[in-house]
């Protein structure tokens, strides 16, 4: 058993260096890429603690004590940080994200340094450390993570959401990967909290429990650890967030100007007739912005007339089209050779994956059951 945990162990730490080769390699590295490097750092001297405690190295194991205390404190706000970075302005991102970091910079000046000090000279005035108290608070540590965890998927989703207000496709801007990180890290951590507990109520084990979460930890990063290094950076427009802070704040049935009505009903002209005639939505690459350049109008104008106005999202829209054009040449003898993916292609998506699931919202059917109907 003890060979296999090394053998893992071992494992995590190559992972870990060459994720940070490859970050630190990076010659324009962005700050969502300096906060992977930080995390994957903390990460690391976790996974080297448990090595130390493992082969019983001393030296090893006080220069990892504190990252590896602290950990726990640290990823959660680290993790917020990380999501915000790749959708939001870096200017002040990290100041206006410095209290979160508050409980850990706390935690390591009046319980990890001093738990460090008194392990290793026994100083009397540092034994508050071995209190009660002091012991109930790093076992529910965990439970500051969990919380983080949970807030960082709430603000995916948002993000992503938001997204739909810009992009026609999300291929190039694909955090499924966060996702399944988040969820895998509540996994790992729920085992932890499951362990302290049985622990709790029936005694500590004969072997170190924290093992157990150290090597889902070690797999759960070997399989993501690579997607999160190579992601791209994408920025929502302010005026994006804005419209989103304005309608969760405003009643939903606030009713728009007459003036309003009319140059929008102008502009839904202009644009169904740009669809119609351009077909702008066969461009893979369609962006809000350059559909606004087409109708002559600006990004936010053409925001407010399909979020407020049509009560839809560009993403949506745009969508739609490109179903209903995907209909037609599944209906025409010209594409009797193509697959049905690389119809989908012609017509503007770039996604297997999200092709079907938006021809099936759309039409109820597969994209496969629903050409087997003209065969």
């Amino acid at each position: 058993m003890k060979l296999l945990v090394d053998f893992i162990l071992v494992g995590g730490v190559i992972v870990i260096a060459i994720l940070l080769l490859l970050l630190i390699k990076s010659k324009k590295k962005q700050l969502s890429q300096k906060i992977l490097i930080v995390f994957f750092a903390f990460l690391g001297c976790v996974i080297l603690c448990f090595y130390a405690l493992l082969h019983d190295i001393l030296w090893l194991f006080r220069i990892c004590f504190i990252p590896n205390d602290i950990t726990v404190l640290v990823v959660g706000p680290l993790l917020l940080l990380y999501i915000k970075s790749l959708f939001l302005k870096e200017e002040n991102l990290i100041k206006n994200s410095l209290p979160h970091f508050i409980p850990a910079v706390l935690y390591t000046v009046f319980i990890a340094v001093p738990t460090l000090l008194y392990g290793m000279f026994s100083i009397d005035r540092l034994s508050y450390i071995l209190s009660d108290f002091i012991y109930f608070f790093i076992r529910i540590g965990d439970l500051y993570l969990i919380v983080y965890l949970i807030i960082s998927l709430r603000l995916l989703s948002k993000y992503r959401r938001l997204m739909k207000s810009n992009y026609s496709n999300l291929t190039r801007y694909d955090f499924n990967w966060i996702r399944a990180m988040l969820q895998g890290a509540l996994c790992v951590i729920s085992i932890d909290v499951m362990l302290k507990i049985y622990e709790s109520f029936y005694g500590d084990f004969d072997w170190n429990a924290d093992f157990i979460s150290v090597i889902t930890m070690v797999i759960l990063v070997s399989y993501l650890g690579y997607y999160g290094v190579n992601q791209s950076k994408v920025l929502l427009p302010d005026f994006v967030l804005e419209e989103a802070q304005f309608t969760t704040n405003k009643p939903k049935d606030n009713a728009l100007p007459s003036f309003k009505k009319e140059e929008f009903e102008i502009l839904k002209s202009k644009l169904e007739l740009i669809l119609a005639t351009n077909r702008p939505y066969l461009d893979e690459d369609l962006t809000l912005g350059k559909l606004a350049n087409q109708i002559s109008t600006t990004d936010k104008k053409l925001s407010m007339l399909l979020n407020q106005y049509m009560k839809t999202t560009f993403y949506d829209l745009i969508n739609t089209y490109r179903i209903n054009i995907v209909k037609e040449k599944m209906q025409s003898d010209l594409y009797d050779n193509y697959s049905l993916f690389g119809i989908a292609c012609e017509c503007g998506f770039k996604s297997r994956t999200s092709f079907n699931r938006i021809f099936k919202k759309e039409t109820g059917l597969s994209p496969s059951v629903y050409k087997k109907q003209f065969s």
